[in-house]
Order: structure tokens, then C-alpha cells, then sequence
């Protein structure tokens, strides 16, 4: 290969890294600590309060301090949570093998749409009651309601899992 040869081959190379390393080495800003806002963000990244936000904010501080009063902390009185339902089924349907595509509480009725392993649809409805039954569950799988297995594993799962987190502390 000739000197006009190999020079024609290293000089576009050269330029190239000539170009691009010290772009490369540049010292990069920190995106967190910027406030720059980019397009898809839906709140931005410095707010000002006003003096009634900051108040409200200020209260809500001061509510943790020491010598204030607070809410102890219980397990579920009936041993089941109402607000526990989405969460419980959310748990019991990962449990149950299977995957959550659309949750919707209409009045007092959680109604969960379900995708199985196998692509087959189900359900578990969860309906509000009085205590000491705090709620009906009901589930069916499969494009008929057929797979009384896997609605049984389902109904199943939930009312463990609300049993788990009616055992947490929580505010009452």
C-alpha cells in the first residue's frame, strides 16, 4: 500500500475522533438538579407557592412534630379494610399467576378486569357489605366462566391478601 494510500485511509478516521472525543469528555449537567422542564412532564420543576399553599404546607409540617397529637395505629377493626380492596386484588391476581388490565370502582363495586397465562379473559368483582362480611368476591375465568379452578384460586388469593393487609397498622 503507498503513503497516498494508507494517509487517505487514516486522515477521515483521525478527523473523526479528532471531532467526537473531546464532545465525549465534556462535563454532562446534572438533569436533577437543573430546572429545565421538558415537554412530556406534566408539573414543573420549581414552583412558587403562594402565601395560602405555603400555609397549608407549613401545617401539614408542624402536624408531625413532636407533642402533636396523632391517629394510633390499628389493624383493621373487622380484620378487612375497604380501602385495602384494590391493593388486596392488585396482590391476589400477581398471586394468582394471572395479570391485572383495568380496575373500576362504580358506587360501592370494584370491578377487575383480568388476562390469564393463556390469553382467556376474567373477572373478580368485589362488592361493599356491611360488617362483619365487609365485602362479596366473586371471580370468573375464561371466555365462558368454565375455569371454576382458577375463579375459585382467585377469590381465594383476594381474601388472603386482605386478611394480610387488614393485619397492618394503620391510622383508623
Amino acid at each position: 500500500m503507498s503513503i497516498v494510500g494508507t494517509i487517505s485511509w487514516i486522515a477521515p478516521r483521525a478527523l473523526f475522533l479528532i471531532g467526537v472525543i473531546p464532545l465525549g469528555c465534556q462535563k454532562q449537567e446534572n438533569p436533577v438538579l437543573s430546572n429545565e422542564q421538558f415537554p412530556a412532564e406534566r408539573y414543573p420543576a420549581n414552583v412558587l407557592l403562594n402565601p395560602e399553599q405555603e400555609g397549608a404546607i407549613v401545617a401539614a409540617m408542624r402536624a408531625t412534630a413532636e407533642g402533636m397529637p396523632t391517629h394510633p395505629l390499628t389493624a383493621a377493626a373487622d380484620a378487612v379494610r375497604w380501602s385495602d380492596v384494590k391493593a388486596a386484588a392488585s396482590a391476589a391476581i400477581t398471586a394468582a399467576e394471572m395479570g391485572l388490565k383495568s380496575s373500576t370502582l362504580v358506587g360501592e363495586t370494584w370491578t377487575f378486569e383480568i388476562k390469564t397465562q393463556g390469553g382467556e379473559p376474567a373477572k373478580l368483582t368485589v362488592v361493599r357489605q356491611d360488617p362483619p362480611q365487609s365485602y362479596l368476591a366473586t371471580a370468573t375465568v375464561g371466555s365462558f366462566g368454565e375455569q371454576f379452578d382458577n375463579a375459585e384460586r382467585v377469590v381465594r388469593e383476594f381474601r388472603m391478601a386482605m386478611r394480610r393487609y387488614g393485619a397492618l397498622k394503620r391510622p383508623s
